[in-house]
C-alpha cells in the first residue's frame, strides 16, 4: 500500500485519461475521504456531486479550461476524464467569508485519495461555474468551488527541477508532461 509520503511525491496532474470506468464504491470513498479532510472550525460547509453518466461528463468538460501552457492541452474526446468531483460551498452552513480553504482541504484530500487507487487526476479551477451550476441544477445557497477530473492515466507525468523560475509546463520529446518544481532549498525559509 502506497504511503501518504509517497502520494504526495508521485502525484502530478494527468489530462488525458483512458476510458475505463471508476468504480462506484472508489468514488464513495473519495468523497468520504473529502468529508473527512480539516476544515476551519470544524464548520464542514462543503457538498460534494460525482459526475459519471456519459452526457452529463461532457456537458461538464464544456464548462472547463485545460492545461494552458500546452499548445493541444486538451484532451480529446477518447482521452476525457470519466468523472468528475465537483466541490460545492454550502451558504446555508456558511454563510459568508471565502471557501478557499476548505475548498483546497477537500481537493488536496481527494487527489491524494485519488493516487492511492492508481486514479489519476487534475485540479481544474478555469471554470464557466454559472453554466456548470446550470447542468447541475444547482439550489442557490450552493455554490461551485472547483473541480477534480478523474480517470485512469493515458499519459506520464512527472516533477522536474525548476530553471530560472519558469513554471511552465511542458512535453519532452518522448511526450512525457514535464512539471517544475522549487527546489527544496529554495523554498526552505529555516528550519
Amino acid at each position: 500500500m502506497m504511503n501518504v509520503y509517497d502520494a504526495v511525491m508521485g502525484r502530478r496532474s494527468i489530462r488525458k485519461f483512458s476510458q475505463t470506468p471508476i468504480l462506484k464504491e472508489d468514488l464513495l470513498d473519495l468523497v468520504d475521504c473529502a468529508r473527512m479532510a480539516a476544515y476551519p472550525a470544524n464548520v464542514q460547509p462543503l457538498k460534494f456531486a460525482v459526475v459519471t453518466e456519459k452526457e452529463m461528463l461532457s456537458e461538464v468538460f464544456s464548462c472547463t479550461k485545460w492545461a494552458g501552457y500546452l499548445e493541444n492541452g486538451t484532451p480529446e474526446p477518447e482521452q476525457r476524464p470519466v468523472a468528475y468531483f465537483v466541490v460545492l460551498g454550502d451558504r446555508n452552513i456558511k454563510k459568508g467569508g471565502d471557501l478557499q480553504v476548505e475548498n483546497g482541504a477537500a481537493c488536496m484530500t481527494v487527489l491524494l485519495a485519488a493516487k492511492e487507487r492508481g486514479i489519476a487526476s487534475c485540479w481544474l479551477g478555469a471554470l464557466n461555474r454559472e453554466k456548470l451550476r446550470g447542468i447541475l441544477s444547482l439550489p442557490e445557497h450552493l455554490e461551485v468551488l472547483d473541480i477534480v477530473a478523474l480517470g485512469y492515466p493515458a499519459q506520464d507525468s512527472q516533477a522536474v527541477e525548476m530553471k530560472d523560475g519558469n513554471v511552465k509546463y511542458y512535453l519532452n520529446e518522448d511526450g512525457v508532461l514535464q512539471v517544475p518544481k522549487r527546489s527544496l532549498s529554495e523554498v526552505l525559509y529555516k528550519i
